[in-house]
């Protein structure tokens, strides 16, 4: 007897999500298997928005927190996932907190003095070796002061290309908004369309059964029963039914039909208001300039390959004029 087990293996991967409000970006590791929701507590733990409020959309689809990310063909390299925080999406929701950027200000380097840095040819007795020590702390200082600044710059260059990337995805966030919002108006639109459809169908029909009700009664009273049938009560087809209640019915239907036309014709505004605002979204295209930041930033490299190459070239000069020195001192 021969038995045979198969097995599938688990997909493990990270997880790139993006929170649109400010672009940060998280890698999670989890695998095909994980609950979306257990991918909405991690974020919920980390950025601090309530799991009831997250939207989780990747490309253009909802993820569900009951199911595994394998619904979705996640975990993948190709795909990303963004969260949306619901309170932020309505119209008078207040605007994320402005991003904290911490830049040190670069320190000033103390003062060149004999007191705090002695040397051992402080006190020659040649003034030219006297001298020499005075000169290394004066090129020693300019290096450190330009070094300040040169790291100042730096940090600040990182900065900019830290919130540069942040803004491409925020970017991409409005594309998939917008492409969620395109599929989710064409569903509704299409439902809209076909409601009306049936309504006015129904609407022609039941209209026209209340404005022929009257008609139709005297059509029931022109019907005479057959000779067999008849009594003294009982002439006609109309004496089969309660007239009275017939008509009650009538008025009852014509008040609920009025109604319901009136909610329709509601219905039918909010619904135009909807598809203006839906379109309008749509149509428009928020303009973010991350083409020209990146150009900008790109362009502004080139003072930080100066900065440095100045910072070379000072260690340089002080090296070489600090030993020029020492030999001049030498020779006298």
């Amino acid at each position: 007897m021969s038995s045979s087990m198969s097995g599938s293996l688990v997909h493990q991967g990270q997880l790139l999500v993006h929170i649109a409000e400010n672009g940060h970006s998280f890698e999670l590791d989890c695998n095909e298997n994980t609950l979306v929701e257990a991918v909405m507590r991690s974020i919920e733990s980390v950025t601090g928005i309530n799991f009831s409020d997250q939207l989780v959309l990747c490309k253009e689809m909802k993820l569900e927190p009951h199911r595994p990310l394998s619904v979705y063909k996640l975990p993948s390299d190709e795909k990303e996932v963004f969260i949306f925080n619901k309170s932020r999406l309505q119209n008078n929701s207040p605007a994320p907190p402005p991003e904290q950027v911490d830049i040190p200000s670069h320190l000033e380097p103390p003062s060149p003095a004999s007191s705090h840095d002695p040397h051992p040819l402080d006190d020659a007795s040649d003034p030219a070796l006297k001298a020499l020590p005075s000169y290394e702390r004066q090129f020693r200082y300019h290096y450190h002061r330009g070094h300040a600044i040169y790291t100042s710059t730096v940090m600040k260059y990182e900065h900019c290309e830290r919130l540069w990337r942040e803004q491409m995805v925020q970017e991409r966030a409005v594309d998939v908004a917008r492409g969620n919002l395109d599929q989710y108006y064409r569903m509704i639109n299409q439902s809209y369309v076909e409601f009306m459809k049936r309504y006015m169908q129904q609407h022609r029909m039941h209209s026209d059964l209340v404005v022929n009700f009257g008609k139709n009664v005297e059509k029931l009273r022109s019907i005479k029963l057959h000779p067999a049938l008849q009594t003294a009560n009982r002439t006609c087809l109309l004496d089969l039914v309660k007239e009275e209640s017939l008509r009650k019915s009538v008025e009852n239907c014509a008040s609920s039909h009025k109604q319901f036309e009136n909610k329709v014709s509601q219905f039918k505004q909010t619904f135009g208001e909807v598809k203006r605002r839906a379109e309008e979204l749509l149509s428009s295209r928020a303009f973010l300039p991350t083409k020209n930041i990146e150009q900008t930033i790109k362009e502004h490299q080139r003072y930080i390959n100066e900065q440095k190459s100045i910072m070379q070239s000072l260690r340089l000069v002080c090296i070489l004029t600090f030993f020029n020195y020492f030999l001049c001192a030498l020779s006298c």
